[in-house]
């Protein structure tokens, strides 16, 4: 008895110590304070990758700013493309351990991300997910090997990244997703599934009508929607992520029957610069980006139809760039869409190339689920 009432002693005291302290603050603070109160946790997953070239790796992110992430999802396996249903990785079994072990330390859960990218050509992506989704021995290989490093290794979940699929084998992938759910349910574990952003018209991701959006939603934990790339290496410059387009991607989601609470929206932190002269484009972390605005003098626009940053320089070859990026600016509309759709959280491509003050934005925009 004397503990309950303790207890809800401290309650009240604590209630009204936060109306003195809400009375004591403007009305626009009062509603902010009341905001955040109210606010649904969301997920935030993070995409983790080890340094890659000149761009750093993810974990000095995640040692910075975990307070702020539910989740971290490393980039380490793809699929085999000499045994069907096996798989490579690219660090070692200690390295694995390490960042796995941090991460639970730090209340985080980790996922497993399973590839079928970076090979010598696209075709060969392709040859190797369909060598598994044609083959119900394969497929069941393929679960069992994923069931057994996942035990290993103590993962929580699971994200399966196979982006580029014969458009004959749609069904076949749809299927896999339903069996390796029902497989690591048994285990307590959940499944997500990338998908590139559909948007029904000519929009969408060229890669994006290899997906029934319908059937995923209804067998996966969760539909992690590459909202970003709308403007890439095979096209003109432009955003990275508008946010009508994002709106439109969230919106041809919901009409095939995903359920807003299964939808990570997909996050860039990333920018493409293009060489117009040479007519060739690089991938660049925020960093790279404002190095190259300070040393030629470039003045960051903003353009309100997309809601992103750009600017554009003359290079020392005196080759004209196009640079296009994200921000903690523009993070604000996209996580304002998280809000207003009610979705499960947002999904981060990648951890480490960030704008350092993207972290403030998402503390500020939403409550992050831990």
């Amino acid at each position: 008895m004397m503990g309950k009432y303790c207890y809800r002693s401290f309650t009240i005291l604590s209630l009204s110590l936060l109306f003195l302290l809400l009375s004591s603050c403007s009305p626009a603070q009062r509603k902010e304070a009341e905001y955040s109160t109210n606010k649904t946790p969301r997920e935030v997953l993070g995409f983790y990758t080890e340094q890659e070239g000149t761009l750093p790796g993810s974990q000095p992110t995640v040692n910075s700013h975990f307070n702020h992430l539910s989740i971290i999802a490393p980039f380490w396996y793809k699929l085999d493309d000499k045994r069907p249903g096996k798989l490579m990785d690219s660090v070692t079994e200690d390295h694995k351990r390490t960042v796995i072990q941090s991460a639970h330390e730090k209340h985080l859960k980790v996922y497993m991300v399973v590839h079928n990218l970076f090979y010598e050509t696209e075709e060969k992506g392709k040859r190797v997910a369909g060598n598994i989704l044609k083959s119900d021995k394969n497929r069941n290989v393929f679960i069992q090997n994923l069931r057994n490093e996942m035990h290993h290794f103590n993962y929580d979940g699971i994200n399966i990244d196979m982006e580029n699929l014969y458009l004959t084998d749609r069904d076949s992938f749809s299927l896999l997703i339903k069996n390796l759910s029902e497989s690591l349910h048994r285990d307590g574990k959940l499944v997500t599934v990338s998908v590139p952003a559909n948007t029904g018209d000519s929009r969408a991701n060229p890669w994006s009508a290899w997906f029934d959006y319908e059937k995923l939603g209804q067998y996966s934990d969760r539909l992690m929607i590459m909202t970003y790339d709308e403007h890439n290496p095979r096209t003109t410059p432009g955003s990275t992520a508008s946010v009508n387009w994002i709106e439109a991607a969230i919106d041809y989601a919901l009409k095939h029957k995903v359920p807003p609470s299964k939808i990570l929206l997909g996050i860039a932190t990333y920018g493409w610069d293009w060489d117009t002269t040479a007519n060739k484009a690089l991938y660049s972390s925020y960093a790279m980006l404002m190095s190259q605005k300070t040393k030629y003098k470039a003045k960051v626009k903003w353009e309100s139809r997309t809601k992103t940053p750009h600017f554009s320089y003359v290079d020392d070859k005196n080759h004209s760039h196009q640079v296009w990026f994200e921000n903690s600016h523009s993070l604000r509309f996209k996580l304002n869409l998280v809000e207003k759709y009610d979705l499960r959280g947002i999904g981060i491509w990648r951890l480490g190339l960030e704008d350092p003050m993207y972290w403030t934005t998402i503390s500020e925009k939403i409550k992050v689920k831990k």
